[in-house]
């Protein structure tokens, strides 16, 4: 009887030893490394506009459209032009603004004042264009461009005529493009 708790004893110590060892000796351990994924990037929402599409359109009405937006995209929006639209009359690829109404004519139809395609529409706006925009006006070159850019800095245009009130042009150079400004 004393033979098998020898062997148990045995067995214990044998293991306790090597318990101890490998406790003593850890250069036999596995380094866990734990990682952690980046959180998935959040797309911030795009900013919107608000048109209001009307005329010869199968679904006239108020749309959001994302800013950057064409005319077209705001056709399409509007399930398209009917087909008694007259297309040619408007710019399709035409920037849209934020509360623009946009207006598809039928033949023969006048586009309404402030719609996209009137004449006023088609003036270039004094405190908005760009200088490459008034560049491309009669008598204009860069450094009127930027003067007038300059100048609505400070102070915004009223009135067309500021443009020479101002000094920035010549009567002769008012005088041809009178007709193709406007401030808003």
């Amino acid at each position: 009887m004393r033979r098998p708790i020898l062997i148990v004893l045995a067995i214990a110590a044998v293991a306790v030893l090597a318990l101890a060892f490998a406790r003593l000796h850890p250069g036999a351990e596995e380094t866990v490394v734990v990682v952690e994924d980046p959180p998935a990037p959040t797309r911030s929402p795009e900013p919107q506009i608000v048109v209001d599409v009307v005329g010869a359109v199968a679904h006239p009405g108020v749309y959001r459209l994302v800013a950057g937006s064409r005319i077209a995209d705001a056709l399409t929006a509007a399930g398209g032009a009917t087909g008694e639209a007259d297309l040619v009359a408007l710019n399709k690829a035409a920037p849209v603004r934020d509360g623009q109404r946009i207006y598809v004519p039928r033949p023969g139809e006048i586009v309404p004042a402030g719609s996209a395609g009137s004449d006023a529409q088609l003036k270039i706006d004094l405190n908005h264009a760009t200088a490459s925009e008034l560049e491309a006006l009669p008598g204009i070159g860069p450094t009127i461009a930027a003067r007038i850019v300059r100048s609505r800095g400070s102070h915004p245009f009223t009135r067309v005529e500021e443009l020479q009130t101002r000094g920035l042009v010549t009567a002769r150079v008012f005088a041809d493009l009178k007709d193709m400004v406007t401030t808003r």
